[in-house]
């Protein structure tokens, strides 16, 4: 007896539970003469086929044995095709072999499938018996291949794929006209078509569409049973990830046959059957395939969904009178999913009318749907009607227009109803009293539910959002109400800056007086005044998110919104109280109190906000004031705190993982979600522009780095003693030196030492070893010489940007000291005599002291701008020693190279020497005439590159020109300075009526407008600077491209 594959002690333990087991099959001492004898050649068939017969009643205890010498089955199954009789009894001894119990580990008949599927051509004979035209063998064939897919799964793909034909036998068992057969057929199909997209290729190119809609059909669509749902689940296993089987299913004209699988009777929206509801869901499955997101196939899906009438049923399943509540919530859905970023099926969806239910008239598809969403007892189908309303609104600045248009407050409406009413007459109301009084309870409720249904899409918003205000007595409040019509209105908002503006400017009612037209009340001030109502009474803390989360995304990227916002005096102090408050104990707070981080945050978002998306005038009020706040009261390290908290929180996390498919099952659908996939694309992309916030204030000084010691001369260090006066006659005088010293004799050296006569007079060329050694120490000169010459000009302009610093420290230490002595000076003013009018005196003297501090703050502004212009300038100086160093480093190597050549150069010499000592012909070793021609064309070649080098030195010139006339400016400004404070400081004060402050006041604001237009030149003329910085370093980055084309 062989030894089995898992030692002999698993095989004593299952012989002895298989004899103890009982049963009168065969045991193992029996299976090895049986297995001896079929595989014996000298039996004949006969005695096989009783050998066979035999074994097919072997008990379990004998699968390992079987298994063991499975491969003598096989052989005599390959060899006895034809013997319909004995391939029934091995396929079944096969299957009995690796059948498999729910209770038990099933080793040996798991080992027994992996022997046999590791054999290819077992495989292969299997599938090539299913032509055999026999009932049972088709049969068995088909619970054979079910089990083997049961117990290994990826083998049987990897086996299918390596064998051609075994997809189209398995296929044609959907053809049989034997149901039993075709029904096994689609068990194996669907299994195989759950993963492996070849597969999913095969089948579908094997005409598989077309035969599992026809057997839909034929056993009656959505009046079918199992076998229906199958047909779909097949079908969505071959569409599912596959982009190919999509178009092939969609140019087959297959999708226009799904549309009778959602046909649904009048008397089966009350009472549908289990296999129509599992047919619906199906097939919706089937239609969320073909249209998921990120697909290149989903818009001509959508396209063709739309005009088979299929988008119509699943309107009408959604929101019409189903009683399945998961159909309405998965057909709203898809719904969503139909009209995601279609235009098309957008307007269509907009113009779909269905009756009422009380007053039997039309009403639009999408005032049933705002009614759905916030009344229906069901949060999973309320969820899933804002899905659609998401979609319908993304992108979709027309159709948040239009929505907005209609937002108004419901008692204006009560309003003109009661109007309409009182204009009846009081005389048939007196003769109807009795009437009214019997019939008053349901006149009353058809009254009231025709004012509900003559609301628009925005009153029923707009009454939904404030519900919470005024809850109605002995009815519990719905948060998920006041919810979804937030988040509508935050969709509605998103985005589209001409709907913000639009509902900045309209009231919600109509206004009554003058005063109401003068300061109406819009949804941003409502909005706001619920806000801060908040603060007055403990509500519960998912009202404040929805109402946060809506002004966040309200004022991004709309300056006017943010300006309305600061024109309230508490707004601000409101945000800030919430940021800084602590965080409440679970029993002092309505709700949950860990979602009081969620309100810190996005308080804290809006107050980033605001910082980022404010214009210029809101900005020139408020942004020191809100930057004082934040880096100070605040502090930086906890506003950056309090958004990491809301940005790390679970729901926050969770959400960001991407759009959640429907599952009606799962916990989340149950309860309300606080953020979704695009607010958390929102909350990001803020996150980003204010994250740095308050970093860049108080930006301290860039450092200074040491001076080269190669760079710095005698000159230049006497300058740096000498006051600015002295350095700039000294400066011009060295640019003079330096200017025309740096091109001409340069390129007159090269030519100089590149022809020498000869005896005769005429030009002799120079020996061939001194050629490249010549060119590269010319080449080498002349880089250095302007490397030199742009380091002592920036050197120069390195001083002059320190003396432009001293003097701007200079000038506000000193602009700071005259304040303080202006501020003594004031508050020790001698007081005026009493007359007869002392108020206005009083008044005007104060008025004058707020103004001139008023102007030198303004001046304290300059001087910082001014300064950091500086540190800007100081920065391109850093940046240019960079460069510098990095050039030296260059010319090092350069040299080095240099002298390896020339080592080089003089070997050659000392070899050629001794051979031939003529510079031209005989031996052929002198100096070549294409080598001269050559030298000559290169010399030809370095003339641009010399007139860019006097080009450079121009406009380096220039550069110290404009410095220059910098610092003169800088310089008369400064004296234009100290006048005027001077004009302050020494004016007696005056006790008459007819000599004001005011005259003072108005020369000095003209002093200071000429002063700020000559800084705003000066700032000019700095950007100057910076752009003639920038050319030096593009002439810089062309030296260093020269320098490497010569070390090639």
């Amino acid at each position: 007896m062989n030894k089995n594959w898992f030692g002999g002690f698993l095989n004593n333990v299952k012989q002895t539970s298989g004899s103890s087991s009982g049963g009168s099959g065969v045991n193992n001492v029996s299976v090895e003469p049986l297995m001896d004898k079929i595989q014996d050649a000298s039996s004949t068939i006969e005695v096989k086929k009783e050998a066979v017969t035999q074994l097919s009643s072997i008990n379990r205890s004998c699968h390992q044995a079987v298994g063991a010498r499975m491969s003598v089955l096989t052989n005599l199954l390959e060899q006895n095709k034809d013997d319909i009789e004995l391939v029934r009894e091995i396929i079944q001894i096969l299957t009995l072999i690796m059948t498999t119990l729910p209770k038990d580990d099933n080793i040996i008949e798991i080992h027994n499938t992996e022997l046999f599927i590791s054999v290819k051509s077992n495989f292969v004979v299997i599938c090539d018996l299913l032509k055999v035209n026999d009932y049972y063998i088709k049969y068995y064939i088909a619970r054979f291949l079910v089990i083997l897919i049961k117990n290994r799964f990826d083998a049987v793909q990897e086996a299918i794929l390596s064998c051609p034909m075994s997809m189209p036998n398995i296929m044609s068992l959907l053809l049989d006209k034997r149901e039993v057969i075709r029904n096994e057929a689609l068990l194996i199909i669907l299994e195989l078509t759950k993963s492996n997209q070849e597969i999913q290729k095969i089948v579908a190119f094997e005409s598989a569409f077309e035969i599992l809609l026809d057997i839909i059909k034929r056993e009656g669509l959505s009046e079918g049973g199992v076998i229906v749902n199958d047909c779909i689940l097949v079908l969505n296993n071959l569409l599912k990830g596959n982009v190919s089987n999509q178009n092939f299913f969609r140019e087959t004209g297959c999708i226009q046959g799904l549309s009778p699988l959602l046909e649904v009777q009048n008397t089966d929206m009350w009472i549908l059957s289990d296999n129509k509801f599992n047919i619906i869901m199906s097939t919706l499955d089937i239609i969320l395939t073909l249209v998921e997101r990120n697909n290149v196939s989903t818009p001509p899906n959508q396209h063709v969904i739309s005009h088979s009438g299929i988008m119509n049923l699943i309107i009408r399943l959604g929101l019409g009178k189903m009683s399945s509540q998961v159909i309405r919530s998965k057909s709203l859905y898809t719904l969503g999913e139909i009209i995601h970023l279609n235009p098309e099926n957008i307007s269509e969806f907009s113009g779909v009318t269905m009756k009422s239910e009380v007053s039997k008239q039309s009403q639009t598809a999408l005032l049933r749907l705002t009614t759905v969403m916030l009344y229906s007892k069901d949060i999973i189908e309320k969820a899933a009607a804002f899905h659609v309303f998401k979609s319908y609104l993304y992108n979709n600045e027309e159709a948040q227009m239009a929505l907005a248009s209609t937002i108004i407050s419901d008692s204006s409406n009560n309003n003109n109803n009661n109007n309409n009413n009182t204009t009846s007459g009081d005389s048939t109301s007196s003769s109807n009293n009795t009437n009214s009084k019997s019939n008053s309870p349901i006149d009353q409720q058809q009254k009231l539910q025709l004012e509900f249904e003559n609301l628009s899409i925005g009153q029923h918003l707009y009454k939904a959002l404030f519900s919470w205000e005024t809850p109605i007595q002995g009815k519990p409040f719905d948060i998920s109400c006041f919810w979804f019509a937030s988040v509508v209105l935050l969709y509605m908002l998103k985005d589209s800056i001409h709907t913000k503006e639009q509902l900045l400017k309209m009231p919600l009612e109509v206004p009554k007086s003058s005063a109401e037209a003068q300061q109406p009340v819009t949804l941003f001030t409502k909005l706001m005044a619920c806000l801060m109502a908040t603060k007055k009474q403990d509500i519960d803390p998912t009202i404040k998110i929805g109402l946060l989360k809506l002004l966040a995304v309200w004022l991004a990227d709309s300056p006017k919104s943010i300006k309305i916002f600061f024109d309230g005096n508490q707004h601000l102090a409101f945000l800030v109280e919430i940021i800084l408050s602590p965080l409440p104990t679970g029993s002092s707070t309505v709700g949950n109190p860990n979602l009081h981080s969620h309100i810190q945050g996005l308080c804290t978002l809006i107050l980033g906000i605001c910082a980022q998306y404010m214009d210029d005038e809101t900005a020139e009020k408020n942004k020191s004031n809100l930057s004082s706040i934040i880096n100070h009261r605040i502090t930086v390290n906890t506003f950056k705190e309090k958004l990491d908290s809301l940005r790390k929180s679970d729901s926050f996390t969770n959400a960001e993982q991407g759009e959640e498919s429907f599952d009606p099952s799962s916990t989340a659908a149950k309860t309300i979600i606080l953020y979704d996939f695009d607010f958390t694309m929102f909350f990001k992309d803020v996150y980003d522009k204010i994250r740095h916030i308050g970093t860049n204030i108080n930006k301290p000084r860039p450092g200074k780095r040491p001076q080269q010691p190669t760079t710095t001369t005698n000159t230049t260090q006497q300058q740096q003693q000498q006051p600015p006066s002295q350095q700039q006659p000294q400066q011009q005088q060295q640019q003079q030196q330096s200017s025309p010293q740096s091109s001409s004799p340069l390129i007159q050296q090269k030519y100089d030492h590149t022809t020498t006569p000869n005896n005769n007079g005429s030009p002799q060329s120079p020996p061939i070893q001194t050629v490249q050694q010549l060119d590269n120490s010319i080449e080498f000169n002349n880089l250095k010489k302007v490397n030199n010459e742009l380091i002592e000009q920036l050197t120069g302009i390195k001083l002059q940007y320190q003396q432009l610093q001293q003097h701007s420290n200079q000038q506000q230490q000193l602009h700071q000291n005259q304040l303080q002595q202006l501020q003594q000076q004031l508050s020790t003013q001698v007081p005026l005599p009493q007359s007869s009018s002392p108020p206005p005196q009083q008044t005007t003297s104060g008025a004058s002291e707020q103004e001139l501090l008023q102007l030198l703050e303004d001046k304290d502004k300059e001087i910082s701008s001014l300064s950091d212009a500086v540190y800007k300038l100081e920065d391109i100086v850093v940046a240019k020693d960079d460069q510098i160093e990095e050039i030296n480093n260059i010319i090092e190597q350069l040299k080095q190279q240099l002298q390896q050549s020339q080592q080089q150069q003089q070997q050659q010499q000392q070899q050629q020497s001794s051979s031939s000592s003529s510079p031209f012909g005989n031996g052929g070793n002198g100096l070549d005439s294409s080598d001269y021609f050559e030298l000559l064309r290169l010399r030809q070649e370095n003339e641009p590159t010399q007139s860019r080098v006097r080009q450079l030195e121009n406009e380096v010139s220039q550069l110290n020109q404009k410095i220059i006339y910098l610092t003169n400016e800088n310089q008369l400004i400064q004296q234009q300075k100290e006048d005027a404070l001077k004009k302050i400081t020494s004016s007696p004060t005056s006790n008459n009526k007819n000599e004001p402050n005011s005259l003072k006041l108005a020369k000095l604001e003209g002093e200071l407008s000429e002063m700020k237009i000559k800084y705003e030149s000066l700032i000019k003329e700095q950007d100057e600077v910076l752009s003639y910085s920038t050319k030096i370093e593009l002439e810089n980055s062309n030296l260093k491209n020269q320098l490497s084309k010569l070390q090639q």
